[in-house]
């Protein structure tokens, strides 16, 4: 739900240095007419290509293709798939996933995930902004989770695309959201493309200490996927303690005053916002806590900022 905006020159800078290692195993599938031979003691499946499949996959392993495939921005993405998908046989999907997923996305030495996701400078999930994107391993390993917005078994060639890697928390990544689902033919909206006004809360009142959230503003298919309407209800703790601060009797007259004194001694609107609600005012700092989407809207709405 939160808007994600990253400059174009980021993903270039992340092509030129990724398509290389792309490449590589691309070249070899060519020279070899397919998939054989052993890697860490597992034996490949083996696949043969015919003509076509060869010609197609010397089509894509170009500097300029590679970059293009690598850089382009999920709009764009759409328009790949829309080109690529006609021409694509299983066995075309199962060399191009040994290419770009096996090869590079799954191999740390090619692809960094930690550092593309502290480059990329995200704390909490874009998805739901409800938890932080950090994770630990099986091996006890604090690493992030990192979703592919186009499934990578469905479109493999798009496994290490700069635009298509969104970090992201355990359960959006995990099998309850997204699952098997298609987020191209379903038309899921990626984070790069929503605007900041897509999603808005507000609450009801259903007893004096229940205020569950609602969404009055929403995109219906990533409603649905990452069932956010649902997940909100339940953080209805964090409503009332902000109807609680500026309608009880013996806190309004405190936090105005409060407010006042902030001001006085140099605090900006956004720091004061974040002072007295734990959240954040501008919408490029929303992914730093989880929540505060929720938090600035229903400030806003109650009037605290």
């Amino acid at each position: 739900m939160l808007s994600l905006k990253i400059e174009q020159t980021q993903a270039d800078k992340f092509a030129k240095k990724m398509w290389l290692n792309v490449r590589n195993p691309l070249e070899r599938i060519i020279n070899d007419n397919g998939l054989k031979g052993f890697k860490n003691n597992v034996q490949y499946q083996k696949v043969s290509l015919n003509t076509n499949e060869i010609n197609f996959l010397k089509s894509i392993n170009t500097e300029v293709k590679l970059k293009e495939i690598l850089s382009s921005n999920p709009k764009k993405l759409r328009v790949l798939i829309d080109d690529l998908e006609p021409q694509m046989t299983d066995n075309l999907k199962k060399v191009l996933y040994n290419a770009f997923v096996s090869r590079v996305y799954e191999e740390p030495t090619r692809f960094d995930g930690l550092k593309f996701v502290d480059d990329i400078g995200l704390q909490t999930c874009p998805y739901c902004n409800r938890a932080y994107i950090q994770s630990v391993s099986k091996r006890g390993v604090v690493r992030p989770q990192i979703d592919h917005f186009f499934p990578k078994d469905k479109y493999p060639y798009l496994g290490v695309s700069f635009y298509n890697l969104i970090p992201s928390c355990s359960v959006c990544n995990g099998t309850t959201a997204k699952g098997n689902k298609n987020s191209y033919t379903d038309k899921l909206v990626s984070p790069y493309e929503i605007k900041s006004d897509d999603f808005k809360f507000s609450f009801d009142i259903e007893s004096i200490n229940n205020f569950p959230p609602k969404l009055v503003e929403k995109i219906d298919i990533n409603d649905e996927y990452f069932k956010l309407e649902d997940f909100y209800k339940h953080h209805g703790d964090v409503v009332h303690e902000l109807y609680t601060k500026l309608y009880r009797e013996d806190t309004k007259e405190h936090f105005d005053s409060l407010r006042k004194s902030l001001s006085e001694i140099g605090f900006d609107e956004a720091e004061i916002h974040r002072f007295i609600t734990c959240g954040y005012l501008d919408d490029e700092d929303l992914h730093k806590r989880p929540l505060s989407k929720l938090i600035k809207d229903i400030s806003e709405e109650l009037g605290l900022v």
